[in-house]
């Protein structure tokens, strides 16, 4: 049940640091540590197995999770691809089909890649075209991923391929379809920093991808990464560099005239620190995404010829305003604009100058993602779902702006049945923070109800409404599954952002505490049925959490976390966190990220809350080593009478099990432990 706990120490910037579970970082087949992650693995099995809940929630899981799905359509030359997920299959199927109503034709069936459903389809995108599409293979759902080819007539693949070992990132096809540029790892550089040394490449349909050329990124720093779009008429090709100095994140943007192929990248918009840009070109017009004097972000314009000239004059497109933008497409003479407004998506019609034309009616207060589209084509799509809205597939026609329906999901129960509503409370130093609830009608605040509440808090992430099947177990059974819209989120730009970073991260835990103090207060429920999750960053919410107030909650689900904050950046791809969390080479930092680190801070004899620990053993985000040290550092600390067990999803990255039948295994173990710990009744 315990790990060993050896007596390693080391003196950092003057202070002696513990770190008794050290060897855990080391390779899981040595047989120490195999021995330990068997042995928590069969503890955990056991316990798990013995709940006689865990059976019923897989199946209803397993069935509730078992109806129709689609994306967004992609439209090239008049093929339309698309993901489809049918009725009882695990994974969706990528299809195309000539015309919109025309018949569909499977082109990747990812559910006949591997028995034990662990490859997945990752990427994907076709020639402009349409007679070719690249697509990207992980073979355990993770960030490594293989490129290959195939030929949509055929549906036959093509002998080209990027293997995975470079980590390649798809980018873009050429005007003509005869190849495209993607980002891969520099060949030079070492393997033990597979996800660093980024730079462009261009692979010709039919050659050796060994002998792909290097088109951008000679000289880059390790941590930067660039990246390429291509103008709509195949002329320009849009360059976006993303970095950091200093500790602070910042971009780039260049453009390169393909009808010069000598000619360079030439830098459109310098580097400002601590803001971003994401840029695209559309008929003449180079448009830039940028958060540099708009927290919200604002969309700016300059003449591509002039901006290949050395002749860059920007001008405001779509000025910042109280709502916060999220992206946007360029569609004939038309722009649409995706918007935050109060963590609920709006999309608004522009002219290409910018003009508000009209502002799109959804049906209620919901998400909108997946823009798709062709530059010169008459149409747009996008996915619109919320938490009793399933996932629907919108086409808007252009110019004559028609919107309908395309495709909707029809999950097996009535969301209708399902309440949502949008609350607020005040945090530690007064700021208002926002929160979603969703329960089922007719729900009591009785102080007795089951409450998941759930939080993120960084990386300029946005908690938007999201249709919630995995929840619908708990919900319908009287449960309350609470979102909590953190700072550190990108909720409402980047002053909300900045507001959860670095020596700001404290904000993050005492947002998360206001919110279950809420839930109790106003109550929602009690503290002795009140649990709180969150993965990756928000592992590291939930587990500082913990830490700092053991009294707070009854159960904790702790999922891939973040969680030794003094070696988070020596690990895998850890380095590009620093703009968020800070340097723990810097003294000042280092000392702030010790006071808070929850492997660091776990306290002996203390009453911790039960708490499930989850992560994978092919996660390559988030080093598994996080998971194993802070569950074996809480395993000998814990003085409460309360379980703490350890879950590894085999043959997975960091988003766990992906095909619906291991998910219904991996949340079922999940929600059978909330049940019990909680009481929440069959």
């Amino acid at each position: 049940m315990y790990a060993r706990r050896s007596d390693f120490k080391e003196t950092l910037h003057g202070t002696e640091v513990t770190d008794p579970y050290r060897w855990l970082e080391g390779d899981p087949s040595d047989p120490e540590i195999y021995a330990w992650l068997t042995q928590e693995g069969a503890r955990a099995r056991e316990y798990f197995d013995n709940l006689s809940v865990r059976e019923m929630l897989r199946d209803e899981l397993k069935s509730l999770a078992s109806y129709d799905t689609w994306n967004a359509p992609v439209p090239r030359c008049g093929r339309y691809f698309y993901l489809h997920r049918k009725t009882g299959e695990d994974m969706a199927v990528l299809y195309v089909k000539e015309g919109l109503k025309g018949t569909p034709r499977v082109l990747i069936d990812p559910n006949k890649l591997s028995t034990s459903k662990t490859t997945v389809l990752a990427e994907w995108t076709p020639s402009r075209n349409g007679e070719l599409l690249a697509y990207a293979l992980s073979y355990a759902g993770n960030d490594k991923k293989e490129l290959r080819l195939i030929d949509v007539s055929t549906g036959k693949d093509l002998p080209d391929r990027v293997l995975d070992d470079v980590y390649p990132e798809l980018g873009t096809w050429g005007f003509e379809g005869a190849g495209f540029w993607y980002t891969r790892r520099d060949p030079q550089a070492p393997l033990e920093e597979a996800k660093f040394h980024k730079r462009v490449y261009f692979h010709t349909v039919g050659t050796d991808t060994n002998e792909d050329t290097q088109v951008w990124g000679k000289g880059f720093e390790k941590e930067w990464f660039p990246a390429v779009r291509l103008s709509s008429d195949g002329q320009y090709l849009v360059g976006n560099l993303h970095g950091q100095q200093g500790g602070q994140e910042w971009s780039e943007v260049y453009v390169k005239n393909l009808k010069e192929p000598e000619s360079e990248f030439v830098l459109v918009l310098p580097r400002v620190l601590g803001t971003l840009a994401y840029a695209s070109a559309h008929r003449e017009l180079l448009y830039v995404l940028t958060n540099n004097g708009a927290p919200k972000w604002k969309l700016i314009s300059c003449s591509l010829s002039g901006a290949v000239s050395g002749s860059v004059k920007f001008t405001d497109v779509v000025i910042e305003g109280d709502d916060v933008i999220e992206g946007y497409a360029l569609v004939q003479d038309r722009l649409f604009v995706h918007k935050l407004r109060n963590v609920q998506g709006v999309v608004q019609e522009h002219t290409l100058a910018g003009e508000v034309l009209r502002e799109l009616p959804l049906p209620v207060a919901g998400t909108v993602s997946g823009f798709t589209k062709e530059g010169e084509g008459n149409e747009l799509f996008f996915l619109f779902a919320s938490f009793a809205y399933p996932p629907t597939v919108y086409r808007i026609g252009v110019p004559d702006g028609e919107l309908e329906i395309i495709e909707q999901a029809t999950p097996p129960f009535d969301p209708s049945a399902i309440t949502t509503q949008q609350v607020w409370y005040t945090s530690k130093d007064g700021t208002p923070v926002p929160m979603f609830l969703v329960y089922k009608e007719g729900l009591e605040k009785n102080s007795d109800n089951p409450t998941m509440l759930y939080g993120y808090g960084g990386f300029d992430v946005s908690l938007r409404p999201g249709f919630l099947v995995h929840a619908l177990p708990f919900i319908t059974r009287g449960g309350v599954f609470a979102i909590a819209n953190l700072r550190g989120g990108g909720e409402f730009g980047r002053d909300w952002h900045e507001a959860g970073m670095k020596k700001n991260k404290q904000n993050v835990f005492d947002d998360f505490i206001a919110a279950a103090e809420f839930l109790v207060r106003e109550r929602y429920t009690a503290q002795d049925r009140l649990a709180i999750m969150g993965g990756s960053n928000g592992g590291l919410l939930v587990a500082a959490t913990m830490a700092q107030r053991p009294d707070l909650v009854r159960a904790v689900v702790c999922r891939v976390p973040v969680a030794d904050m003094l070696r988070y950046h020596l690990h895998l791809g850890g380095r590009h966190w620093i703009p968020d969390y800070g340097d723990p080479d810097n003294p000042e930092m280092f000392k702030y990220l010790l006071g808070y680190s929850p492997y660091h801070n776990l306290k002996d004899g203390e009453r911790y809350p039960a708490t499930l620990v989850m992560t994978s053993d092919h996660d390559d985000r988030v080093h598994p080593l996080h998971a194993y040290k802070f569950a074996a550092r809480l395993i000998e600390a814990n003085a409460s009478e309360y379980p703490t067990l350890m879950r590894v999803e085999m043959q997975a990255g960091h988003g766990g099990a992906l095909s619906v039948s291991r998910a219904a295994e991996q949340d079922a173990d999940m929600w059978a432990f909330v049940f019990d710990q909680l009481g929440v009744r069959k």
